[in-house]
């Protein structure tokens, strides 16, 4: 029996080895016809489209003033944010407003804003637009960012704030 079972397992470790090395020669004829590899690199005859695409100026100054913006660098940014036409600099708005903000130019600020309606803004923005009023001591206009936040935006992030800036602002208008 011992002699059977120790038959048995050499044959079967002679099939497996005839198996594999079938297997392995069969996968490297298939692939060696067309490919050669070096280092994990595939080398074919056949061409490539090549998938990269011009990085547009637009997209640049977008991408550096933010990057600027969270680096601090607010000069920087507002540089990066200037160079962007309308459009693109809709998607930066907050980013931008806020440059202005932190470097206490509460009229530049604004006057960027101008260009937009209450109605166009983010609940954000407006946010970012009642606290420039606030620091310019123009406490009516700021009262109605935070009202028209309070009304439109009814699952805003500052809807737990707004009820202590109005109060606040209430306090500094009857001063």
């Amino acid at each position: 029996q011992v002699i059977l079972l120790d038959i048995a397992i050499k044959l079967n470790g002679i099939i497996m080895n005839k198996k594999l090395v079938i297997c392995l020669y069969i996968t490297s004829v298939i692939f060696s016809l067309e490919i050669f590899w070096d280092l994990g690199v595939g080398i074919t005859n056949f061409k490539t489209q090549s998938l990269t695409q011009d990085i547009q100026a637009s997209t640049f100054h977008r991408l550096e003033g933010t990057k600027k913006y969270y680096n601090r660098d607010y000069h920087t940014a507002l540089f990066h944010f200037e160079q962007l036409q309308a459009p693109e600099r809709f998607s930066v708005l907050y980013e931008y407003i806020d440059c202005y903000f932190l470097l206490g130019q509460y009229n530049k600020a604004l006057d960027v804003l101008e260009a937009f309606g209450n109605h166009e803004l983010s609940d954000n923005v407006l946010y970012l637009k009642s606290k420039i009023y606030l620091q310019l001591n123009l406490y009516n206009e700021s009262l109605n960012c935070l009202l028209y936040i309070k009304k439109h935006f009814l699952d805003s992030e500052y809807s737990d704030i707004l009820l202590f800036e109005i109060e606040k602002i209430n306090l500094l208008r009857h001063e």
